[in-house]
């Protein structure tokens, strides 16, 4: 066991530096429009940066124990959470499940109505580890892994909307992070190899990328 976790470890140090040292250093900020300074902060916190820097960067991102609320929207979060940044939180109510995956549900042929159910659910994206929220978790790792993924194979990046893709993969990051199931690491992984490196998206949250890689950093590092 002990000589299978340190195989799994070194695999993992030579994908993180690869993600930090090679693929990392050719993405351009002002490529990104509005989201350029962001992008920008993102980026210098992971270049040439070690596992340890990444953990020590993590503080903010923590597995909640109830249903919480912000001030803040999914994106405005998401940003937060890539650089470390505190929030301030507030307990509330959780709302129910079964109609948000009946709207999903609905809502499969449409990603970007998907999409906004997404961002509105997980205002605060750490609200995706709740235990309660399995059954959405496995919702989202199967589109990744079934629908999205036969869509990539049979055509390229550009045959998928890239603010759905990206969303759910920011969020799998995060539970990566936080929860010892390998699956979701290994989708990130998955898609890391998938996605071609020069790509940039086209789309109204494209920076949805970059924190993606970001969260997918930390979600490297947690197990390395």
């Amino acid at each position: 066991m002990k000589m299978r976790e340190e195989l799994i470890s070194g695999a993992l140090s030579t994908r993180f530096d690869e993600l930090c040292r090679v693929r990392v250093p050719h993405i351009a900020p002002e490529r990104f429009g509005e989201a350029a300074q962001f992008v920008s902060e993102a980026l210098g916190n992971l270049l040439d940066a070690s596992p340890e820097e990444v953990k020590k960067s993590s503080v903010s991102l923590n597995a909640p124990l109830e249903w919480m609320t912000s001030d803040a929207d999914c994106f405005s979060s998401l940003r937060a959470l890539c650089l470390g940044q505190q929030q301030e939180l507030h307990k509330g109510q959780h709302p129910r499940l079964e109609p948000f995956l009946k709207s999903l549900d609905a809502s499969r042929r449409d990603p970007a109505r998907r999409f906004q159910l997404i961002a509105e659910r997980y205002a605060c994206p750490l609200n995706f580890s709740l235990p309660d929220e399995d059954e959405a978790r496995e919702y989202v790792l199967m589109r990744l892994m079934v629908q999205e993924r036969a869509r990539l194979e049979r055509g390229s990046v550009e045959a998928i909307n890239a603010d759905d893709l990206l969303l759910k993969l920011n969020l799998v990051a995060i539970h990566a992070s936080l929860a010892p199931d390998l699956r979701f690491l290994d989708s990130l992984n998955y898609y890391y190899e998938l996605l071609p490196a020069a790509w940039h998206p086209q789309s109204a949250q494209g920076w949805l990328l970059v924190s993606y890689y970001a969260l997918y950093a930390r979600a490297l590092a947690a197990r390395i």
